[in-house]
């Protein structure tokens, strides 16, 4: 008795259609909601990491021109690295003295030295690729043909709390939930 009162109300739920439109409807807004959350998180991402490339790439254009910006010094010191801290968030946030997060990382390579500013950087920024890995890039100097060219690499990261940055983004650009950009230039 009970296998046939089953049979018909399953029957009777198949004929009868009046709330089927509702639950595909609930289905449909379920649906469109994660679609409008990851274009949103997309959109989100992909800004943020524009203004992180372009910041970093403006910075370590200013890094490279130490020659004549800072009277032939190639050396950054900890006042540097404060002063690019506040121009890098100025240039990410519009304010130099935002409270938000924001980590930088200076690097100096030559032949004969190397440094990393701050000198024991934080685990949440860490440049994807260490710049005495890539020193191969370096061009020789033009005068003497054995003196390579001191590089410079600024690495910028902020935090980000992306639902899906594991889908979008490839591991050169995240660390431990913090969106990474990195850039590298030559010395003049």
């Amino acid at each position: 008795m009970n296998a046939q009162n089953f049979r018909s109300s399953i029957l009777g739920f198949h004929k009868n259609k009046l709330g089927s439109v509702t639950i595909e409807f609930v289905f449909m807004l379920i649906f469109l909601t994660f679609i409008f959350a990851f274009l949103a998180d997309l959109v989100i991402l992909r800004s943020t990491t524009g203004k992180l490339d372009n910041a970093s790439y403006s910075l370590v254009n200013i890094l490279r021109e130490r020659t004549q910006l800072y009277d032939r010094n190639y050396k950054i010191t900890n006042e540097d690295y404060k002063q690019y801290e506040q121009l890098a968030k100025q240039l990410v946030f519009g304010d130099k003295n935002s409270s938000k997060p924001l980590k930088i990382v200076l690097e100096y390579w030559d032949q004969n030295e190397q440094m990393t500013l701050p000198a024991t950087p934080e685990n949440q920024c860490v440049p994807y690729r260490k710049l005495d890995t890539v020193s191969y890039l370096s061009p020789k100097s033009e005068i003497n043909n054995e003196r390579k060219i001191p590089l410079y690499q600024v690495t910028l990261c902020v935090e980000t709390h992306s639902f899906f940055k594991a889908i979008l983004l490839d591991k050169s650009s995240h660390s431990l939930g913090w969106l990474r950009s990195s850039s590298m230039s030559v010395a003049r």
